[in-house]
């Protein structure tokens, strides 16, 4: 049926009337009855459940330790699934914006007949897809209460995003280009929590200043928020500029503040989950780019990349009627494929003006030609995507080091040229006695 929606005015801010209609305590995910929350979390092999009232929605949810990443264009219905197959006991859609949801995709022409709403374009799930988090970008109350509640009764909980550090983000003023504005920050949540039926939790990068980043965490949890997610990386640390993710922070964050923490950034493998957990004390785990790369990350099982990407396409199939499938496909088989089109240059050129259709075949010309070429061990010896920008930046540092050093050496050569030429010189040095320069006792002409 419809979901009705809360009053706004002309800026998409919710009408005052409403605050008065809704209730005071946000209602938290109602447990099934039949359902032990012990027993759950042994099935899932998580620890049991924290008996403070903080945990009771992540009680409910079964206690997640391993959780997929929201990723734009990427964590879609089929690679969510594959990845719940691999052991992933959480999962977040990708980053929807609040501000199109009341907006219709879509031509006009033949009576409209073409157009859908906004949120139907970007938003699929089914039965299987549980536990599932829904995560928007919102500037505003009204615009996060209004795309949030057309997705309610659809999944478990609504994410805020303010983690995004794209120039996009920047443009649009929402994501991690919110953390100073703790005041507007606070009102989303706040209004969110009373407006919503469903728990609300938050995804934020850490500010430079520790105290800010401390501070705002506090701030998300005083509203109302059910899990916090922290990613150890300023906004400013990306691509050759990433960095390594700052674990201690994290750490500090769990230990103040009472609500479920998932630690997000710096987990390239399984041992980095297990080295990341011991050492911040979170209660999961947040994956986003190396998951792209290993979808079966989860499980600590070693997969070669063909297989994982032919099982991809499976789940492409069984879950086509995601929107965002057909968008998603090309990204997801670049990323499996990674190191055999750093090896086969011309497939990788070839995907880059393909159809749906030739893309699909891929693994399967990537296969063949291993086989016949005898290349499995050269393209293992090949980079990762994963490091793609570390190892990128690496090489921009030994550039830089011996570009330094080439000029270091010219201006040597120069410094040693000038002293010969002087001291060759020196015997045939003369004072000078113009008049002009009486007044320099120390000037010579040759």
């Amino acid at each position: 049926g419809q979901t009705s929606q809360p009053n706004m005015d002309r800026n998409g801010d919710l009408d005052p009337t409403e605050a008065s209609k809704s209730p005071s305590v946000r209602d938290t995910f109602s447990k099934k009855d039949d359902e032990d929350p012990e027993k759950k979390g042994e099935k899932k092999g998580t620890d049991p459940p924290n008996k403070s009232s903080h945990y009771d929605f992540y009680n409910s949810i079964g206690c997640p330790k391993y959780v997929v990443a929201p990723m734009v264009n990427q964590s879609e219905l089929p690679f969510r699934m594959m990845c719940r197959k691999y052991n992933a006991d959480l999962a977040y859609t990708p980053m929807i914006h609040a501000g199109l949801c009341l907006r219709y995709k879509g031509s006009r022409s033949g009576g409209g007949r073409g157009r859908v709403p906004f949120i139907d374009s970007v938003f699929a799930t089914c039965a299987e897809d549980q536990p599932l988090v829904a995560q928007f970008c919102a500037n505003t109350p009204g615009a996060f209460v209004a795309g949030a509640k057309m997705v309610e009764g659809r999944c478990q909980a609504i994410d805020l995003n303010l983690g995004c550090p794209q120039g996009i983000a920047k443009r649009g003023h929402y994501g991690a280009f919110l953390l100073e504005d703790t005041r507007l920050i606070r009102e989303m949540v706040t209004t969110a929590c009373l407006h919503l039926k469903t728990p609300v939790t938050c995804k934020i990068r850490i500010l430079p200043k520790e105290e800010d980043t401390l501070a705002l965490a506090r701030t998300i949890q005083e509203c109302g928020a059910q899990i916090l997610a922290v990613h150890g990386r300023t906004r400013d640390m990306l691509q050759e500029k990433l960095g390594e993710c700052d674990w201690d922070i994290i750490k500090k964050v769990k230990q103040q503040l009472k609500i479920p923490i998932f630690a997000n950034g710096g987990i390239e493998n399984f041992e980095d989950c297990k080295r990341c957990m011991a050492h911040t004390g979170v209660d999961g785990v947040m994956v986003s780019e190396a998951l792209l790369e290993n979808p079966a990350l989860f499980s600590g099982k070693t997969i070669d990349n063909l297989d994982l990407a032919d099982e991809y396409i499976e789940f492409f199939h069984k879950y086509k009627h995601d929107p965002v499938g057909g968008f998603a496909a090309k990204g997801h088989l670049y990323k499996l494929l990674y190191k055999d089109l750093c090896y086969y240059t011309d497939l990788r050129n070839n995907m880059n003006k393909a159809n749906i259709e030739y893309l699909l075949t891929v693994p399967g010309i990537i296969r063949k030609r291993r086989e016949e070429e005898k290349s499995t061990e050269k393209i293992k010896a090949m980079g990762t995507w994963y490091r793609r920008h570390r190892n990128r930046a690496i090489e921009n540092e030994k550039r830089q080091r011996a570009k330094e050093a080439k000029l270091q050496a010219e201006r040597k050569k120069t410094e040693d040229e000038d002293d010969h030429f002087l001291s060759k010189s020196s015997d045939t040095l003369q004072p000078c006695h113009d008049r002009r320069w009486l007044n320099c006792s120390h000037v010579f002409c040759l």
